[in-house]
């Protein structure tokens, strides 16, 4: 089997570009003009885990051995997401920890809040319901607050609207934002993310696309909706020598 996956030739003949499933279905047909489809799916699968390719979207792939961001889920997170998913059970809910960011940078922030978003609609109500038996909860906080109360050391639990089509995913019965969502909102959202700005944003971003696997069509996607994405692209660009525009093909 290692033998007809091929993973020195795939090495060299795809390195240091972005390259199709087609065109790797096509690699190998030079090989094996009768290769299955089915054959082939397992040979894609098995280059991913070994760590030879990986996906910067839905069948387009780089050389290169990067990881699925998998963050530690504290305990805290799943009760308050199965508290409200009690009482609200057709909310859209994401939810994470800030301090998942602490492992990209150098300096360690003093802040380690929750956020967690959830539907315009119910939002207030999941607020009150909360409010009975938590402390330090804000609602959308505005400015002032976010400085004045929020940026103070303590553990923090921040409700904010969602983004309609927010990349999020599910880990654990839980719902938590997929990289590409933190690396935007990150972008957008100075005020609540002061602590991760300046020079230790340039860091979570260099160790964030060299750690893991970026799906670039999510990320843009979702920059766009957010209206930042040539705002994001220039940064990339200019503080990492990131073209991401050079990593969509079609």
């Amino acid at each position: 089997m290692n033998k007809k996956v091929r993973i020195n030739e795939i090495k060299e003949i795809f390195k240091e570009r972005v390259f199709t499933s087609h065109e790797l279905y096509n690699f190998y047909l030079q090989k094996e003009p009768n290769l299955k489809k089915t054959t082939f799916r397992w040979r894609v699968y098995s280059l991913k885990k070994k760590g030879v390719i990986y996906s910067i979207k839905k069948g387009v792939y780089l050389i290169g051995n990067k990881k699925i961001f998998e963050p530690v889920i504290p305990k805290k997170l799943f009760l308050i997401y199965k508290k409200i998913k009690s009482k609200f059970p057709y909310c859209d809910i994401c939810i994470w920890n800030v301090n998942w960011l602490n492992d990209f940078t150098i300096h360690q922030p003093i802040s380690n809040n929750i956020i967690i978003e959830i539907d315009k609609y119910a939002a207030e109500s999941i607020f009150y319901f909360l409010q009975t038996e938590m402390e330090n909860l804000y609602l959308n906080p505005n400015n002032t607050e976010i400085e004045k109360y929020i940026q103070n050391g303590k553990q923090n639990v921040i409700l904010k609207n969602i983004i309609v089509d927010s990349p999020v995913e599910k880990k654990r019965n839980i719902i938590i934002p997929k990289i590409e969502k933190i690396i935007v909102d990150l972008f957008v959202e100075k005020d609540l993310f002061s602590s991760y700005h300046g020079e230790e944003l340039k860091n979570i971003y260099y160790e964030i696309f060299n750690r893991y696997s970026i799906n670039f069509s999510t990320l843009k996607r979702y920059a766009n909706r957010r209206n930042v994405y040539l705002k994001i692209e220039k940064f990339l660009y200019a503080e990492l020598s990131l073209n991401i525009n050079k990593l969509f093909i079609g």
